[in-house]
């Protein structure tokens, strides 16, 4: 291992952990917003407003919270956040990451080999957090899927109840399950706060990425522009998702076995690797250090991103 591998790699971990670590705690922040709103001036002059808009904390660091902020990715990284529900900042996912790849570039310049293709196993281990967010978003998602029929059919009794459609929403977050609940609960705190219920609808629709309900704020916006019985419609959404879910759930069942044969052959040859190294350190270094064995590497990876791509062809049934 070289000298500039183990210096980047000391000054990337010490970095991301000291920032960790600094991070103030809830009760620190809550504390912190008490004495802050004290300390406020309980007569404004008239050119001074009320904030009124929600303020989003990318980082607690201010220098680095300006600079993601900036950021187009750290921006779709905090939408990505806001889908999965989870009470990270796009600050803490960074480090983690720099911490991450530091970890898996340390293992790989031992194991593999020094300089930039030791680094390949921390790049790799670094989108391990990204690739969680994804599959919780994914999960959150299909839940949502699961849950917006008994949504459709709660707005439908309630608009032949004589509510208006703004009210039905405000009821559904009040009577429907997680995570139902939260989304349109901030979609009827956005109507209260006076932006139109079309725009309270389009903004759903950017934070929910789910076809059923993309379909259904269509058509609710539709009507609400030409007319028509919107209750009938309702109940013909609520039939054709219902559909949907049954014939996603018996694909998915059908195909539970080659997505398992899947991820069992591309895991299995990664798995080997690290518990043949963790047993005997270094043992995998001839082979990429080998020309012999670099060239099989490389065809081995090949072959797998073709498997893959040909596995996930026959697996994801379109409906």
């Amino acid at each position: 291992m070289t000298l500039i591998t183990i210096f980047f790699i000391v000054l990337i971990t010490a970095f991301a952990v000291v920032a960790f670590f600094t991070e103030p705690s809830k009760a620190d922040k809550l504390i912190h917003s008490r004495l802050a709103s004290l300390d406020r001036k309980r007569v404004s002059s008239g050119t001074d407003e009320p904030d009124i808009v929600k303020e989003v904390t990318f980082s607690t660091i201010p220098a680095f919270d300006k600079f993601l902020r900036n950021n187009r990715a750290a921006v779709g990284l905090q939408l990505l956040i806001e889908q999965c529900a989870v009470q990270w900042t796009v600050g803490r996912i960074v480090f983690g990451t720099l911490v991450l790849i530091c970890l898996g570039a340390l293992l790989g310049n031992s194991w593999i080999a020094p300089g930039l293709l030791g680094w390949a196993p921390g790049l790799a281990l670094g989108t391990v957090p990204y690739l969680f967010l994804l599959q919780k978003r994914k999960r959150r998602l299909r839940r949502f899927s699961e849950l917006l029929p008994e949504a459709i059919d709660l707005m439908s009794r309630g608009l032949r109840a004589g509510q208006a459609l703004p009210a039905t929403v405000e009821t559904i977050a009040q009577e429907s399950d997680e995570p139902l609940r939260s989304e349109f609960r901030r979609t009827a705190d956005e109507q209260s706060f006076g932006l139109p219920f079309r725009e309270a609808m389009v903004n759903l629709s950017r934070r929910v990425p789910v076809a059923d309900l993309q379909f259904l704020i269509t058509a609710i916006l539709v009507q609400k522009e030409t007319g028509g019985n919107l209750t009938l419609v309702l109940d013909k959404a609520s039939h054709v998702i219902r559909e949907r879910i049954r014939v996603g759930g018996q694909l998915r069942i059908r195909t539970a076995q080659g997505r398992l044969t899947g991820w069992i052959l591309c895991g299995l040859p990664f798995a080997m690797f690290i518990g043949m190294n963790f047993l005997n350190p270094g043992y995998g270094k001839d082979l990429f250090q080998n020309p012999l064995g670099q060239k099989m590497v490389t065809y081995a990876a090949v072959m797998m991103v073709i498997g893959i791509l040909l596995i996930r062809r026959i697996v994801n049934v379109k409906y």
